[in-house]
């Protein structure tokens, strides 16, 4: 099974996100003895690499611990395995609490790695012990002596009550009911409280007290006798409420206009009702409970606003393709609040879609990411501190680390400004124009192309490119090679000279594996070796197949496939194999004429050169023709050739004619070479076991230097 290390520090050039953390990873036995990688799956092996971020000094600006909020109290024992053994609480109880601790970027509040916050500050703590109060149940009286029967005839009702002492804390038990009723029966009706009943009325709507002034008024213009009833109560009681409210409505004016509350009274009718619904005295009924009939109340008004003020400017001021479509909205504000049972306010706010308007809107800004290039693949980067001090590191490859520098830029920044630009000037103009009617200013714009300045990261949509990636130096690579081949038949060095009777074997072999420095730094592919009785081998032609044209066509170019034969020196045909060396013969372009077409005879052979050297004043030439066997017949043929084209011309013998060469003789008799004719009569003595005697001889040859047209010269020429 595979095992990890721990992560190691994170490393980097550069400070943020484009650091790169190892971890040691090796195969062990289930025993815990390590052995060798290959005895793991591969497949499972776990990574030993992985990207981090890189935390310097100045990180600790921008980053810091988010604290959550302390959660409810939680018992001890309902996180145990104890926890459904009864508990008796005697004073509190106690729990734990848990809250949410997390690294953020402060600038965008956007959720971090802790690493980054504990390279500063270690983490603080997610739990807390916590005290839990016992719970406190309800503590309710004992229940107050029953009340007398609500009626002193028929059926009535007893009431009895109890208070609470100690309300419930803590999640004790609730309060049980304050109230008990049980019916009481006094005895049958036989008097007039059993034949009249109190009939009350609903509440009149809410008005104003009348003032003494109001009221003098209405007296001396003949109010009606209703009104004057309903205004001047008698009664000290109602008269004292009446004065009070007087007195707040004179104080409520004084306050903020917006709250503008009066509370005035209203009253309802309360009759005595007989059984037969006719009208009674009041008197007929049981005055001891007698309801209200006055009790103050405020005025309702209803809520009063403020006519709309006009739309504000849209808020999309640029032409956006992708959203161009913005908001405007319109307020009004509050007059009088709603009192009572007024009508509620409706919205002080709207919001419609607006469009920018104008001929010359601007685009809006658009903003995309940059980057600079990637920087040189280094292996150092992922290194520990150890394996830095090991010595000379410009000899490392394998997997390395490329980084590069990404930000945020406004796309069209330049056009922007061209356009701000080139409206300012027409402003310009137009001053000028103002001013100068009778001269027309020249309107001069130069268009120059700046690099945008970096912005914020957040105006730019979609993810941040990544700012770094794994990368592969090329190790050294040292060549390897295939066994030899089978050594190849016996072949003359010079085929075209085959005076000798020495010639030699090659055995080849070929590259398997490309070095790194090329083919130069590989042993070599060739071994020869001296043979006997050696031939020359190479492919004889002995036809052409007929012409077939190309892409299935019926006539026009094609080819002819030769027909060879493997031949040695004497033209006698052997094993093809022993070709394989020499190229074969390339198929033969050739064409099948046409219907229609024009029909040429094949070139002649090119004729003996006109001259035997070259100087500056003659070149030797050759020439070939081909005539014409058919001409095109009617429309759609292919036209014969002019007559410039049935010949071609080529040079020929253009080495230089003053020309210095070897020229050799035949080679002399074969005589006796005297200073191994010792050592090889011994040695042909022992191998014949007392033959005739042999020996190495020797022959020899004239060679001389023979300037052309000229005849013999000085070797040293």
């Amino acid at each position: 099974m595979c095992f990890t290390g721990p992560w190691g520090r994170c490393m980097g050039s550069d400070c943020g996100p484009g650091g790169s953390q190892s971890r040691a990873v090796w195969c062990a036995h289930v025993d815990g003895w390590t052995t060798l990688h290959t005895n793991c799956d591969q497949g499972q092996r776990p990574s030993n690499q992985r990207n981090c971020f890189r935390v310097c000094d100045w990180h600790k600006d921008l980053y810091d611990w988010q604290l959550g909020a302390w959660n409810v109290c939680v018992p001890v024992s309902a996180r145990t395995l104890w926890a459904l053994r009864p508990f008796t609480c005697s004073g509190a109880e106690e729990g734990i609490q848990n809250r949410e601790v997390g690294c953020i970027l402060k600038s965008e509040e956007s959720p971090a790695e802790d690493s980054i916050c504990e390279y500063f500050e270690s983490k603080p703590r997610l739990e807390q012990a916590c005290l839990i109060p016992c719970p406190q149940d309800c503590v309710a009286s004992e229940y107050s002596p029953w009340t007398a029967c609500s009626k002193t005839c028929g059926t009535g009702l007893k009431t009895r009550v109890r208070s609470v002492l100690v309300p419930p804390l803590f999640g004790g038990s609730l309060c049980p009911n304050l109230t008990e009723f049980k019916s009481c029966k006094p005895g049958a009706c036989t008097g007039p409280e059993g034949m009249y009943s109190l009939r009350i009325g609903p509440w009149n709507p809410c008005v104003l007290p009348v003032t003494r002034t109001e009221r003098q008024v209405k007296r001396r213009k003949g109010k009606d006798q209703g009104v004057r009833e309903r205004a001047g109560v008698k009664d000290p009681e109602t008269r004292e409420l009446i004065q009070k409210k007087r007195t707040r409505n004179r104080l409520n004016r004084q306050e903020s206009p917006f709250w503008d509350i009066q509370v005035g009274y209203q009253t309802r009718d309360v009759t005595c009702i007989h059984r037969n619904g006719s009208i009674g005295a009041r008197n007929l009924c049981t005055m001891r409970d007698l309801p209200l009939t006055v009790q103050s109340c405020v005025l309702p008004k209803d809520c009063q606003l403020t006519d709309w003020i006009q739309w504000r400017p849209c808020s999309k001021t640029c032409l956006d393709p992708e959203s161009p479509i913005g908001n405007r909205t319109r307020s009004r504000q509050v007059v009088q609040f709603p009192v009572g049972e007024g009508a509620e306010c409706t919205p002080l706010e709207e919001l419609e879609s607006c469009e920018p308007q104008g001929e010359s809107v601007p685009p809006c800004a658009t903003y995309t990411w940059r980057s600079t290039e990637w920087s040189d693949c280094r292996v150092d980067s992922l290194l520990s501190q150890q394996d830095r001090r090991r010595g000379n590191l410009t000899g490392l490859c394998g997997g390395g680390l490329q980084t590069r520098e990404v930000y945020c830029v406004q796309a069209n920044a330049e056009l922007l400004k061209y356009l701000n630009d080139l409206k300012q000037k027409e402003k310009a103009g137009q001053t000028q124009r103002q001013q100068k009617p009778s001269v027309p200013p020249l309107l001069s714009v130069t268009f120059q192309i700046t690099a945008s300045l970096p912005v914020e990261n957040k105006l730019c949509e979609g993810p941040i490119p990544n700012r770094s990636q794994l990368c592969q130096i090329p190790c050294p690579i040292d060549c390897e090679v295939s066994p030899w081949g089978a050594w190849g038949p016996c072949t003359f060095e010079n085929c075209d000279d085959q005076a000798g009777k020495k010639g030699f074997k090659l055995r080849k072999r070929q590259i398997t594996n490309e070095p790194t420095g090329g083919p130069g730094n590989c042993p070599h592919l060739v071994e020869a070796v001296p043979c006997d009785e050696p031939s020359c081998y190479d492919w004889k032609l002995t036809g052409l197949d007929p012409c077939v044209p190309e892409e299935d066509n019926q006539c026009g170019p094609g080819t002819q496939i030769p027909q060879v034969q493997c031949v040695n020196s004497t033209g006698a045909e052997v094993d093809r194999k022993l070709c394989t060396s020499s190229p074969a013969p390339e198929p033969v372009a050739c064409e099948v004429p046409c219907s229609r077409d024009c029909v040429l005879s094949d070139w002649t052979p090119w004729t003996s050169c006109s001259q035997t050297c070259s100087s500056k004043t003659i070149e030797g030439k050759q020439m070939r023709t081909r005539s014409i066997l058919a001409y095109n017949a009617g429309e759609g043929g292919g036209a014969c050739p002019n007559s410039s084209s049935l010949q071609e011309v080529r040079n020929c013998n253009e080495h230089a004619c003053t020309v210095y060469h070897w020229q050799t003789g035949p080679w002399g008799p074969c005589t006796e070479d005297p200073s191994a004719s010792t050592l090889n009569t011994s040695m042909a003595v022992g191998a014949s076991g007392g033959g005739g005697p042999c020996s190495t001889g020797m022959q020899t040859r004239k060679v001389i230097c023979v300037r052309v047209n000229v005849g013999q010269v000085p070797p040293k020429k």
